[in-house]
């Protein structure tokens, strides 16, 4: 029987013991593709655009694609599942999901940087509609940037750490931490690790949407600090023309200098650019100002309306707005260490969950002792 057959006797790519498929090359899997793309892109895509998560089950999957429109029933899924680990596009581990195959995740890799293109702009703006923070209640939710990080690190990180924060060059002022045996945002942290978490930009323009400040991300942005103030742009990726994080992209080229922006008030961190509607400026700088009360770093700076900000022109009738970036504290251990995982994972969570960081400092403390 051909295994791109839809047959019901095909059994359950989740049952555990499954056998492992036979490997086949990569044009082999593209001619395949070509066959039968309707089917297996979709699910390539999904798979590609979570690198950061280890599985993936078939209910995970099923929800991934129904948000992109795709009406499959659970049954025509792990029919699908089944064909494309046959073929040794993904590797099944029994319940606990899928994973792209190395040949598979090269595949992906290729038919999917069109569709990846501008991407991230769109994944921004659905994120910024869905966060939120009353700084009152301390509830709501947050956009994280979450890492995994070797064990041996944590000390040094403390006080790295807090010399971003304190220097203004993250956002806000509490981290998600998860200790060994722990999971972040769904990523079981090994024996070895901690995770880290620290919010991202996203939640910034989140809390300014919901006060009557609509903002458009425009590009991710090498930001030069001097004298422990924004200067001047040094490099920018737009966000509507790369299948890339911008700002990764500063962190594992090492062009950023966080660590001595922070400690010494000159360098180089990563920055999110905005325009914002010129009536909405006056709401912007209310904002701004009870951010600046409750604490809330993040804000860099804010310009007139139709007027430059540093180097960077502003279209008429707008302002723009610079923000740090959540990745500044990994590019302050990156730069000290590149084996630390620089692919960080994205999601919400809640902000009563995050920590302090004299409270990340005695859980470290705890840990090493």
């Amino acid at each position: 029987m051909s295994p791109f057959t839809d047959h019901p006797d095909q059994g359950n790519p989740e049952e555990p013991g499954h056998e492992q498929p036979h490997g086949l090359t990569a044009a082999e899997l593209r001619d395949l593709v070509r066959q039968h793309g309707d089917r297996y892109q979709p699910i390539l895509a999904v798979l590609r655009d979570q690198p950061w998560r280890e599985l993936m089950t078939s209910r995970e999957l099923l929800d991934a694609l129904e948000s992109q429109g795709l009406d499959w029933s659970e049954r025509t899924l792990r029919l699908y599942l089944a064909e494309m680990a046959e073929a040794g596009f993904i590797e099944r581990h029994g319940r606990r999901g899928f994973r792209l195959a190395p040949a598979g995740a090269e595949v992906a890799r290729e038919l999917t940087v069109s569709r990846r293109l501008g991407a991230i702009l769109y994944r921004m703006e659905e994120t910024m509609c869905q966060v939120g923070v009353d700084l009152e209640r301390g509830t709501g939710l947050v956009s994280v940037n979450a890492y995994v990080i070797p064990r041996r690190l944590l000390l040094p990180l403390v006080d790295d750490l807090e010399a971003v924060f304190r220097a203004g060059l993250a956002v806000g002022s509490r981290v998600l931490f998860a200790a060994p045996g722990e999971d972040i945002l769904g990523r079981p942290v090994p024996d070895d690790c901690i995770g880290l978490g620290t919010m991202c930009s996203l939640t910034i323009a989140g809390m300014l949407m919901r006060q009557g400040v609509p903002s458009h991300p425009l590009f991710g942005g090498l930001l030069a600090i001097q004298d422990g103030k924004p200067s001047h742009f040094l490099e920018m990726i737009r966000y509507d023309a790369t299948s890339l994080s911008p700002n990764e992209v500063f962190i594992r080229a090492n062009l950023t200098s966080v660590a001595k922006a922070a400690t010494l008030g000159s360098g180089a961190i990563t920055a999110s650019f905005r325009e914002i509607p010129a009536p909405a400026l006056p709401r912007l700088q209310e904002t701004a100002a009870a951010l600046d009360a409750a604490g809330f770093r993040g804000l860099l700076h804010i310009g007139r309306p139709g007027q430059p900000v540093l180097n960077i022109p502003v279209h008429e009738g707008r302002v723009g707005v610079i923000l740090a970036t959540g990745l500044n504290p990994l590019a302050s251990l990156w730069e000290k260490d590149h084996r630390i995982d620089s692919r960080p994972m994205v999601g919400p969570a809640p902000y009563d969950q995050l920590i302090s960081l004299d409270r990340f400092r005695d859980r470290a403390a705890t840990l090493t002792a």
